[in-house]
């Protein structure tokens, strides 16, 4: 399985991506597999670094769109990790068994109470831990690509366009919340 921290910008730095890749691997004992950083700024990553491509050029969270295309160059089995999420215990007791056949997320249960706005494009969905198969799922950005500045402006994130739009996805079991803090 391949572990994916990604880090735009200069929200974070390369020390965050260094904690959070150690933190993972203590988590997991060491046996989840590769952590790499989806960059593009490698400077001061200890950690293998893939760089997020400079075409087109994606600004924020949209970024994790990227690892959805057909020439994402990781393959098989894959979870992101925001830099933000606290690991508090073993989170991949909830991942190793998901179906990998869709991306699944975290859900926001507490959400679901909340009046949804049709016109605010809300979501229950939270893609601080994201779980996918690297060059499965490439039709999510065929139809994200097709218009990204629409696409852009009509969601405040990735997690409301998976909501709002045709796409196939899952969520994982309530416990991975007592597994991390975002």
């Amino acid at each position: 399985m391949n572990i994916v921290l990604l880090k735009h910008g200069d929200k974070y730095s390369a020390e965050d991506v260094n904690r959070q890749a150690q933190s993972i691997i203590e988590a997991s004992k060491g046996i989840m597999g590769q952590v790499y950083c989806f960059t593009e700024d490698r400077t001061g990553v200890d950690i293998q670094c893939i760089d997020i491509p400079e075409k087109p050029k994606l600004r924020k969270w949209w970024n994790k769109m990227h690892l959805f295309r057909d020439n994402f160059p990781l393959t098989g089995k894959c979870v992101l990790f925001d830099l933000d999420v606290e690991i508090k215990d073993d989170p991949f007791k909830y991942i190793i068994d998901i179906d990998f056949s869709t991306p699944t997320f975290m859900r926001d249960y507490w959400k679901e109470k909340l009046h949804h706005k049709k016109h605010a494009y809300d979501t229950e969905l939270n893609s601080s831990v994201l779980a996918w198969t690297a060059r499965k799922d490439t039709y999510v950005w065929d139809l994200f690509s097709r218009n990204i500045d629409y696409n852009t402006r009509k969601y405040a994130g990735i997690d409301r366009f998976f909501w709002n739009e045709d796409i196939k996805w899952n969520t994982f079991n309530d416990g991975i919340h007592e597994s991390v803090i975002i």
